[in-house]
């Protein structure tokens, strides 16, 4: 179509036509990265109403196709996580988890995949990665970016880490010695509604008690780590960075737990990772930085840093190249472009900012071989499950937007000065119906996910301090 095309990449300062090469090598990395297109646009500048009008309709159609095709990805993440949480909650944790279940796992997954990959619209990928933004870290993990991250330079984005996350703990009063395990009577440990009560065995080590203490946690579905300090007391940990966890413990009869037997006590607090991202301020949620999304550069550039060396030990880069959509939809009295950037829901690019035992690094990694790693399958999807939601509920506002703009310029018939398009009943009769059909259309679109919040949800932008 006419009205499609690719902005020049060498326009800009942050848009280097290097980026335009077959295949990009990182500098100081051997990673390489596909040619992005660059911004695919509609007509832009002056525009008259029909231009307007075939720029709402574009875009409603390829947000429609979004969401559609994202309404599927979620209701599969819905179905596999309801059969995970059943295997879990009815399975006889004795014995390895059925084979069944990790097949399943499979099938769901490749059905992610192959609906992300067909998701088209005009021959543009729009869940694969090509309408939005890629990138690579060195030092961190690029997890996606967002309609207002400009592209970076050659030599990159500097991510700058000024305080290191941790993870809230309890740490005991007393080392583990067996006396005290044989005096003990209970052991709690409580995280929201779930909660474990554990009694250590009059017999056996230090080295038992703590598998068996584990055993019960994981059991109770707690995301809770056991261990020992260096000065061997029991430290309980959480396995999630940040400050948004926490939870409360007692020893019912000695200090091994909580210092004042018998007196619950809270975990200390975990702490959110601090720094900037292309020396702008971005906020931390446990080990992921976000760029506020009035940045100038890293708007809702998101980052996550999982222990790699740093430079200087406090510096990492970052690589990313926006690949969105950009289009025009008001008059020649007051010009806007509007961006529409969405990243990959492919099942190797979700769930990357998951914190998990088993050590999945995405939704593509999960297995369900052990009864701990369907815990961490069930907190993968239910983390990935409420992303694709927030997804899903954004591309429906996007909708509702341009849904109400294409009403409005059809009802009013005129754009910019121009002559009127409604001159008589008949002829607005015309438009009415018009308008009513383009609202059905976009009624049309898949009903919006269920709204869900939870530990494991990807925050929204914080507020500025």
């Amino acid at each position: 179509m006419d009205e499609w095309r690719v902005r020049d990449r060498g326009a800009t300062e942050h848009e280097p036509r290097a980026w335009q090469e077959a295949n990009v090598t990182l500098p100081a990395s051997r990673q390489r990265v596909a040619s992005p297109a660059g911004w695919l646009q509609f007509a832009i500048g002056s525009l008259n109403a029909d231009q307007a009008l075939r720029n709402l309709e574009l875009a409603v159609s390829l947000l429609q196709t979004m969401a559609a095709d994202l309404g599927r990805i979620d209701a599969i993440l819905n179905e596999t996580l309801a059969a995970v949480n059943a295997c879990w909650v009815h399975g006889e944790h004795a014995h390895p988890p059925p084979a069944e279940l990790g097949q399943l796992l499979s099938r769901r997954l490749v059905s992610v995949d192959e609906i992300a990959r067909h998701c088209r619209f005009h021959g543009r990928g729009l869940l694969d990665g090509q309408s939005g933004v890629v990138g690579v870290g060195i030092g961190v993990v690029f997890i996606r970016g967002g309609p207002g991250t400009v592209s970076s330079p050659a030599s990159g984005y500097p991510v700058n880490i000024m305080g290191l996350p941790n993870r809230s703990s309890l740490v005991g009063g007393v080392p583990v010695h067996e006396s005290w395990l044989r005096e003990e009577q209970e052991l709690f440990l409580a995280e929201g509604d779930q909660f474990v009560r554990y009694t250590p065995p009059k017999s056996g080590g230090v080295n038992e008690f703590l598998g068996r203490f584990q055993e019960s946690v994981q059991r109770a579905g707690l995301d809770i780590d056991i261990g020992l300090t260096r000065e061997r007391r029991l430290i309980v940990r959480h396995n999630q960075y940040g400050s948004q966890f926490k939870f409360k413990g007692l020893s019912r009869r000695t200090p091994l737990l909580s210092k004042r037997p018998g007196k619950l006590e809270w975990s200390r607090p975990g702490r959110d990772i601090q720094g900037t991202l292309a020396g702008e301020p971005a906020f931390g949620i446990g080990r992921m930085l976000l760029g506020y999304p009035d940045n100038a550069l890293s708007s809702e550039l998101a980052v996550v840093w999982r222990g790699e060396p740093l430079e200087d030990g406090h510096l990492a880069r970052c690589y990313v190249v926006q690949n969105g959509i950009a289009f025009a939809d008001s008059d020649r009295g007051a010009p806007s472009e509007v961006r529409i950037s969405m990243p990959s829901f492919a099942a190797d690019q979700l769930g990357r900012w998951v914190e998990t035992r088993s050590g999945f690094a995405s939704l593509a990694d999960l297995r369900a071989g052990t009864w701990p790693e369907v815990m961490d399958a069930l907190q993968m999807l239910f983390a990935v499950s409420s992303e694709v939601e927030e997804w899903l509920a954004r591309v429906k506002g996007w909708i509702q937007r341009h849904q109400n703009r294409a009403l409005g310029y059809l009802r009013r018939g005129s754009l910019g000065g121009e002559e009127p398009l409604l001159t008589n009943a008949m002829q607005a009769q015309e438009v009415e119906r018009m308008a009513m059909t383009l609202k059905r259309l976009i009624q049309a679109a898949p009903p919006p996910g269920r709204s869900r919040s939870g530990p494991a949800t990807m925050a929204k932008a914080a507020p500025r301090p």
